[in-house]
């Protein structure tokens, strides 16, 4: 008897199109600032430090909240949790419209990270607790595929909107889609079904648990690699690819933001290849999941090298390499989902979310910083800085690629 196709399920559908919207409002959130980073410039007058800083707000927040997010996924499910948080994202996209300053844009980007730090954890707890584990790796593509989608929305598509409606009306409207996303996820999804022991112990309690993750040799064995990896995609694709097309490749608006389409194009092919990829490649024979995942973080660091070097017109399609290669390595989480038990995995993955958006939130501030110390040129900025920050985040993932082959290869011989 043929085995029936998971993703035409009922409940895969009552599963993925809550999450799925709410992943796409989570990227299209996130890396709308890439597009919107001349009118903020203009608007506000901000400095690329400020720009940058401001931007990455929304990751460490994102960051910040997988703690409670891991211990309220494991203790109460994915639709209790997820439903209320994005009532915070309704809240900023709405500050958002209405800001007139630095300290509202930051306290705005603040909540929107709060209120979306849970789309994706929360999908993959979701899909965890009611799908079996051979189907998680197809299933986690299509989901994360949605915040490719999301992402391409977010750059020519959003441009025009901007042009014809201005970019506070659109975020009126994003808060009604965040909403209205909210609404989704509480009538929809299937109650969580929840162990009573899962719920034992208090909040504070369960929360230590979660830390100590952190000594675990497994967690540091799987995390540097994909969190270097993941910097890259959020780092450029929130925020500076968008300049950097403006500024070293000398696009124009226009054609920059079809450039930047083709990179989150690259993202969404990654998102939703890898599990497909990964499954393809182990049955074959041809690679396991940690050959496929140390694969694509070591091509990964040769094509961001070979970006540093030419510094140009002639680099701008390799961006969308990038974004697939980065997106590639999100096989990590099925590969961790199987280190651990049941009860754990929203912790872990929460976790491992926090590192990756720490991290990210250090590597886009950082390239303004660093930014900061070049001269601007005809209101653009200086291609030598893109290129000194460029090479830290080539040392930082080649280094990951290193930690991850000689731990594997401890792995091995025990």
């Amino acid at each position: 008897m043929k085995e029936e196709n998971i993703l035409l399920t009922p409940l895969f559908m009552r599963l993925f199109i809550p999450f799925g919207v709410g992943y796409f409002l989570s990227v299209f959130l996130g890396s709308a600032n890439a597009t919107m980073a001349p009118i903020l410039i203009t608007e506000f007058a901000l400095s690329p430090a400020d720009l940058g800083f401001m931007s990455s707000v929304y990751l460490i927040f994102f960051g910040l909240a997988q703690f409670p997010l891991g211990v309220f996924l494991d203790r109460y499910g994915a639709r209790v949790t997820l439903a209320p948080m994005l009532l915070f994202a309704v809240a900023g996209a709405l500050l958002f419209a209405a800001a007139e300053g630095f300290a509202a844009l930051v306290l705005s980007r603040a909540l929107i990270g709060i209120g979306l730090a849970g789309s994706l954890m929360a999908a993959f707890k979701a899909y965890a607790s009611w799908l079996t584990a051979d189907k998680l790796p197809l299933v986690y593509s299509v989901q994360s595929l949605m915040g490719g989608i999301g992402g391409m929305f977010a750059t020519r598509p959003v441009a025009i909107a901007f042009d014809i409606f201005g970019w506070r009306h659109v975020f009126v409207m994003l808060a009604v889609i965040s909403l209205c996303s909210a609404s989704l996820v509480w009538f929809v999804v299937p109650k969580d079904t929840v162990r009573r022991d899962e719920r034992r112990g208090s909040f504070w309690k369960l929360l230590g648990k979660m830390f100590c993750f952190f000594a675990d040799r497994r967690f540091w064995l799987v995390a540097p690699l994909v969190t270097a990896a993941q910097s890259v995609m959020f780092a450029y694709l929130y925020l500076w690819v968008g300049p950097w097309m403006l500024d070293v490749a000398g696009m124009d608006i226009g054609e920059a933001g079809m450039y930047m389409m083709l990179a989150f194009g690259g993202a969404a092919l990654g998102y939703f290849g890898n599990g497909i990829l990964a499954g393809w490649f182990k049955r074959k024979g041809w690679l396991s999941w940690e050959q496929l995942y140390l694969l694509s973080g070591v091509t990964l660091t040769a094509v961001l090298a070979a970006i540093m070097f030419m510094n140009g017109r002639g680099a701008a399609p390799l961006w969308g390499a990038v974004m697939f290669l980065s997106t590639m390595t999100m096989i990590s989480f099925p590969i961790m989902r199987t280190m651990y038990a049941e009860d754990e995995v929203g912790r872990v993955l929460s976790l491992l979310n926090f590192t990756i958006f720490l991290f990210s939130f250090i590597v886009q501030w950082f390239i303004g910083v660093v930014l900061d110390l070049y001269p601007v040129s005809g209101g653009r900025f200086s291609p030598a800085g893109y290129r000194s920050s460029l090479a830290v985040v080539v040392i930082f993932n080649l280094a990951s690629c290193i930690w991850y082959y000689y731990g594997m290869k401890k792995e091995s011989s025990r």
